[in-house]
């Protein structure tokens, strides 16, 4: 257990909607891409972990889903698996690589998300549990319910939420590849049709097609590639199960469990992060993900994000790419991959200056999952 995990590969196909291809040929594609940014062989992989998104995973569940692309890549790995934690699902997987690699049972972790849940029909329309019974569908109305008690509790206003939607588009607008680069201003927020109130359409995070994948592998393998390895100082995971029965369950995410500890096995404050990548599904979710990582008090975070502080330029740039708000749904791992690509100093037009550390996070299901990963240069 001795030997250290570190990211050595990145790689994205475009996100959109991309009729005629299919979700495998997308992951084929984002694997190559990784597998090409770390400078080795297909043959060198021995490690297979995959993130298969909603279509394939709830839909299209039954071959599971490493089994499949694993063929289709023409790998035999030491090492295989799926995970389906929802929107925590892609740094889950990039989690248990570290484990893996850390352990010995494989080398050259691959770590894949992929999904086409625009072209697919009914990815996001299937009912949620008994609830559906009584009409509610979705992950936008259980958001919705948090965000209102956010906004009874703490006086939280819609113009907060807008600052996050707004601040996406921003960054968005200096990312190449991002799906929603047109700014927006807060009339525009405000003048955004409800989908379940409070939260509007540009509350909510985009359905994409395409895939993105990272490489795991150990430091002393990273030292032979063509990219400078980025370490992974910490990482956790905490998950909330009960849901409604809890009666906290929407005041405190599970990252106010794993945040700290993830943290403190960085040895590292909140005040020592230079870029949070916060899974954006909903602004609620970025608000509340600031209170519970301890980027500002308990309540305090609609203050916190006034006047552009996560946006281009402020104290804390949070999704620089633009999120899944404005760059595309990638599943986490596009939150993964920009983060090494501000460490890396890689990032262009929408680098954080200095940025040394990132901390990234992984949201997923009726607020059930939660996944963190701090990363350094």
């Amino acid at each position: 257990m001795s030997r250290r995990a570190v990211l050595a590969g990145v790689g994205h196909t475009e996100f959109g909607k991309l009729a005629g291809r299919s979700a495998w040929h997308l992951e084929a594609a984002a694997a190559a891409a990784a597998v090409a940014d770390a400078g080795v062989q297909p043959r060198d992989i021995d490690g297979l972990l995959t993130d298969p998104g909603p279509a394939q995973g709830v839909l299209d569940g039954i071959t599971p889903h490493f089994l499949r692309l694993g063929a289709q890549l023409g790998l035999d790995p030491d090492y295989a698996g799926s995970e389906i934690l929802g929107g925590a699902g892609s740094v889950a997987i990039v989690e248990r690589a570290v484990l893996a690699v850390e352990a010995g049972l494989c080398e050259l972790c691959l770590c894949v998300y992929g999904d086409s849940a625009l072209s697919a029909p009914g990815s996001f329309a299937y009912g949620r549990g008994d609830e559906a019974a009584f009409g509610f569908f979705g992950a936008v109305g259980l958001h919705a319910l948090a965000a209102r008690r956010h906004m009874h509790r703490y006086g939280t206003r819609t113009e907060h939420l807008g600052e996050v939607a707004i601040a996406a588009r921003s960054h968005a607008a200096r990312t190449p590849h991002a799906q929603k680069r047109q700014p927006i201003e807060m009339q525009d927020y405000l003048a955004s049709e409800f989908l379940v109130e409070p939260l509007r359409k540009l509350d909510c995070c985009l359905v994409s097609d395409g895939a993105a994948a990272v490489l795991v592998t150990t430091e002393e393998r990273a030292g032979d590639l063509r990219c400078p390895p980025i370490r992974i100082l910490g990482h956790a995971q905490a998950h909330s199960l009960s849901t409604y029965a809890s009666s906290d369950h929407f005041d405190r995410l599970p990252a106010a469990r794993c945040g700290p500890k993830a943290l403190g096995r960085a040895g590292l404050a909140p005040a020592d992060i230079d870029v949070a990548l916060l899974y954006d599904c909903f602004t609620i979710v970025v608000l509340l993900q600031l209170e519970d990582y301890g980027f500002c008090k308990k309540g305090e975070s609609g203050a916190f994000v006034e006047g552009g502080r996560i946006a281009p330029g402020g104290s804390l740039p949070v999704n620089p790419s633009g999120g899944l708000l404005a760059e595309g749904y990638g599943g986490g791992m596009l939150h993964v991959i920009e983060a090494v690509r501000q460490l890396r100093g890689e990032a262009g037009e929408r680098q954080v200056a200095g940025a040394e550390t990132a901390l990234v996070s992984g949201h997923g299901l009726g607020m059930n999952t939660h996944a963190t990963l701090v990363l350094g240069s």
